[in-house]
This record gives C-alpha cells, sequence and structure tokens, in this order.
C-alpha cells in the first residue's frame, strides 16, 4: 500500500523544504554569527579626522631665481629657481625658509635650515614657460603637484599649484623691475589635513636675482569648479544607473 509523505504535497512526490532549523543548522548559523561578530571587533576603528591647517599660517621661503626667454626678470618667459646656487633649467630649484613663519609653521626651524645656495630644506619646480598676456602657465600645466616643498626632520610640508596669476613690473629711475607670481592651491603639512592655501612669490632685481615667497592657509577646503563638475557628473551618472534599475525591474 502507498503511503502517504506529509512533507510532500497531495499527488506529487517532491518534499517542501522545511522552515523548522535542526538543532545541527542552528550550530551552523551560530557559528557563522560568531565569525562576523569576531570579524567586526577586529576591524580598526575608523582614524579620527585630521584638522585643517590653522587660518592665517603662514610658510615663508626664500631662494634663487634666474630668467628663461627674456633679457630680464621683469620680461621673461619663465623661471629658473636655482639649484644650490647654480642655473639647473629643468630640474628643481633649491629653497630656504624665512623667519617669518607663522601658524602650525613654526614647528620648523628657520635658523637650521640651510640657505639656498648650501642646499636649503626644500625645493621648488622651475616655471618654464608662461604667458603674462593670456595669464596662463605653459610647462608644467596646471595642477602643478608639489610645486614646492619642504623637509626638515620628521615634518613634510607641500603645496600643490591649481590657480596661476602672473604679473610684471618694468624697473624706472627708482624701483627695480619685478615678476610676482601668484595663485591658489592645496597645503598640507605633517599632523593636518590638505587646506587650500594663497601663494605669493616675487622677484626683483637685474638678472639672476633672488626670490621670496609665502604660502598661506585659509583654514578650510574649498573645493575648485572643476571639482564640482566632477562631483556633478558623478551624482548625474549614478541617477542614471539607478534609473535604468528601475526601468529593468
Amino acid at each position: 500500500m502507498r503511503t502517504h509523505n506529509p512533507r510532500c504535497p497531495a499527488g506529487t512526490g517532491t518534499p517542501i523544504a522545511s522552515s523548522v532549523k535542526t538543532p545541527k543548522r542552528l550550530s551552523i548559523l551560530a557559528a557563522i554569527a560568531a565569525t562576523a561578530l569576531g570579524v567586526v571587533a577586529l576591524a580598526p576603528a575608523p582614524a579620527a579626522a585630521l584638522p585643517f591647517i590653522t587660518a592665517g599660517s603662514q610658510l615663508d621661503f626664500t631662494g634663487g631665481v634666474n630668467p628663461i626667454g627674456g633679457t630680464d626678470i621683469y620680461n621673461a618667459t619663465g623661471l629658473d629657481f636655482r639649484t644650490s646656487g647654480l642655473a639647473s633649467v629643468g630640474t628643481a630649484g633649491t629653497l630656504s625658509l624665512a623667519a617669518s613663519l607663522s601658524g602650525v609653521f613654526t614647528a620648523l626651524n628657520a635658523a637650521t635650515c640651510p640657505s639656498a645656495v648650501a642646499g636649503g630644506c626644500g625645493t621648488i619646480t622651475d616655471l618654464l614657460s608662461y604667458s603674462v598676456a593670456t595669464q596662463t602657465l605653459n610647462n608644467p600645466a596646471l595642477p602643478v603637484l608639489s610645486l614646492l616643498t619642504v623637509t626638515q626632520g620628521p615634518l613634510f610640508a607641500s603645496f600643490d599649484l591649481t590657480g596661476f596669476v602672473i604679473s610684471e613690473t618694468n624697473p624706472t629711475s627708482n624701483t627695480l623691475g619685478t615678476v610676482t607670481v601668484s595663485g591658489a592651491g592645496l597645503l598640507s603639512f605633517t599632523g593636518y589635513a590638505p587646506t587650500s592655501a594663497i601663494f605669493t612669490l616675487t622677484g626683483q632685481g637685474p638678472l639672476n636675482t633672488s626670490f621670496s615667497g609665502s604660502v598661506i592657509s585659509t583654514g578650510t577646503l574649498i573645493p575648485e569648479p572643476a571639482s564640482l563638475a566632477v562631483i556633478g557628473a558623478g551624482m548625474f551618472g549614478l541617477g542614471m544607473v539607478r534609473r535604468k534599475a528601475r526601468t529593468e525591474r
């Protein structure tokens, strides 16, 4: 006589999966849960966010510079920052720290930083080609990563140039010819989050001369139009993916 299996619907021979958890299944689930909890427990806690560089903190520096493509610093089409006092087109120049450091940058010691001629304690990238007429930096092109760096013991600072403005002033009977480079960018320093900053550098005098410059922190991170455009494009793309997913359901 044919017996009826209570786990099979009438007229079928296919068992229905039971929703009742057997002791063996419960032990397996418990082991999985314990493993997951162990992974969570072992996961490192998220690092605390670093503070921005205090607003007004000023990194001041000096060095030597030669004009490129002109007869003098005020009509040049590029700047060769001297390396240990020598012309070195295409090689990063050396810079020294000025005593007027302020804010968080007082952690650096200008007195123990060698002069730029003696090798300095930092570097600055040559601006090989620019146009005053069009206000463009041609070589290197923007952004200039690590335009300048400073290393002193465990401390390291760097500045990425993302905006560029240049002006030149002809000499007069009472004043020297000058070139001034300025722009916005991102300033980094050991122990702090990258922070928006303003860069200024001025060289004056005939032919091969010296320069002085500073990078001043704004105390925050200011999104750039280009960055906002990328974020906007990303959000638009994400929206299109979600719309497509809803359509395909």
